[in-house]
């Protein structure tokens, strides 16, 4: 606890003593005595003090002197000093009081409440200014332990900022890693299911004509035979339908016709195999889109299906699709029991991750809409891009470039080399072959 100090100087024992005697026994402050102007300047670089009662009559050292000795020192430039005399009365020696840089000055006798009560008014004010102090030194400290805060803050908020954009660059790598993956595999489903078609798929057909002429040729005159002929045929007719639902995994063939068609054509089949009513709205005005944003759709729509049929136990599915400010937009909803909370955050399920990023690689636009017992609804929003017209049509091979692939081994052969649509120099070069090879067999 502070307590101010107030400081008596005095050549004379008996004033010296009157002075203490006067303002001892207050207890908020310490009275220190000095006899000369050389001791009062020992004491005033050993202490602060709250004021300083000064004679101007002393020996050797004057008040007047003593006063310019203690405000000349840095430390006691600001102690008030009040001069206390009972010679110098005059107007001249209190004006070159005041210029020495007295507060007061008081002439002998002093009447006791008026110097108690100038006293206590400087001891109060040397608290004031000792609390202030210590509040200033309290906000320095503060502020400086705020400033370090800040400093370290705002490298935290550097280093967040860092660690938040290596992460977002991060993630857009892997994001374009995941759409080039997806690409590189839809291109390599792409050029399976077109070697398999052009090559496994011409064997087969030429195999089929050889293999239906023989059966038409062998009908009456070897039954035997004509009946092994027609196990062939059959086996033929097996493995074309299990190459083109290969194909079809691979690589819709309905894709090479338009989005359009492959999603009309997506819609029937999920109907046809799971069941469930499906609703398709969609504009009779043919969608033109490039490959990668048709091929995209397309399997958006067949894992948003293949979802309805697994998980959300749906007896109804509505598929819409539309164009709108040059953005596609489609949505696939169900009447079913809605995705439970958690249920996305399950292990292995990429469903709707997978959806999401196909869309993202697009640019586009994903919102899920779903509720417990309420269904499920995802819109998916794409920009078109402006594509030119028929940028959805590569060149690739329909699914009803064959028909022959319907027909069984009991059509006749004109009617199955009619429906084909092979290339010239091979119809030719199978009517040529044809009676030869009859008549190895025969």
């Amino acid at each position: 606890m502070f307590t101010p100090r107030v400081l008596l100087v005095n050549d004379d024992p008996a004033n010296l003593l009157a002075l203490e005697s006067l303002l001892s026994g207050r207890g908020d402050f310490e009275v220190i005595t000095a006899r000369s102007g050389e001791e009062a300047l020992r004491w005033v670089l050993r202490y602060d003090f709250a004021v300083i009662l000064l004679d101007v009559s002393m020996p050797e050292m004057d008040g007047f002197e003593t006063a310019e000795a203690i405000h000349s020192h840095p430390r006691s430039a600001s102690v008030p000093i009040i001069f206390v005399t009972a010679h110098f009365a005059d107007e001249m020696h209190r004006l070159k009081g005041y210029q020495r840089g007295a507060v007061d000055y008081l002439f002998t006798p002093i009447i006791p409440q008026i110097l108690q009560t100038k006293v206590a008014v400087f001891v109060d004010l040397a608290k004031k200014n000792l609390q202030l102090k210590r509040q200033t030194l309290e906000l320095e400290r503060l502020n400086a332990t705020l400033q370090e805060q800040r400093k370290q803050d705002l490298l935290h908020i550097n280093e967040r900022k860092q660690a938040e954009e290596a992460l977002r660059q991060s993630q857009e790598e892997l994001r374009q890693l995941a759409s080039y993956q997806e690409r590189i595999k839809e291109d390599e489903r792409k050029r399976i299911a077109r070697e398999i078609h052009d090559e496994l798929g011409q064997n087969l057909l030429a195999l089929r004509i050889d293999i239906a002429m023989l059966h038409a040729r062998t009908g009456s005159t070897h039954p035997k035979l004509n009946q092994k002929v027609h196990a062939v045929l059959d086996h033929i007719d097996a493995t074309m339908k299990a190459m083109r639902a290969i194909i079809n995994n691979l690589r819709p063939t309905v894709l090479d016709l338009g989005l359009s068609a492959a999603i009309e054509w997506q819609v029937k089949e999920f109907q046809r195999r799971t069941g469930i009513s499906c609703e398709l709205a969609m504009s009779e005005k043919e969608l033109m889109v490039d490959d990668n944003r048709a091929t995209a759709l397309f399997r958006i729509l067949q894992e948003s299906l293949n979802n309805v049929f697994r998980h959300a136990r749906a007896s109804k599915a509505t598929i819409e699709l539309h164009t709108q400010d040059n953005r596609l937009i489609m949505t696939v909803a169900d009447n079913g029991v809605g995705i439970f909370p958690g249920c996305r955050r399950k292990a292995n399920s990429f469903g709707l991750v997978g959806i999401k990023e196909r869309v993202s690689a697009l640019g586009g636009e994903f919102v899920l809409d779903t509720a417990q017992d309420r269904g499920t609804s995802i819109k998916i929003s794409i920009p078109l891009g402006g594509d030119a017209p028929g940028a959805g049509l590569d060149g690739g091979f329909a699914e009803d470039e064959y028909p022959f692939m319907e027909r069984r081994a009991s059509d006749g052969v004109k009617h199955i080399a009619a429906s084909i649509k092979a290339p010239a120099t091979s119809r030719r070069r199978k009517e040529k072959e044809f009676p030869a090879k009859l008549n190895e067999l025969t």
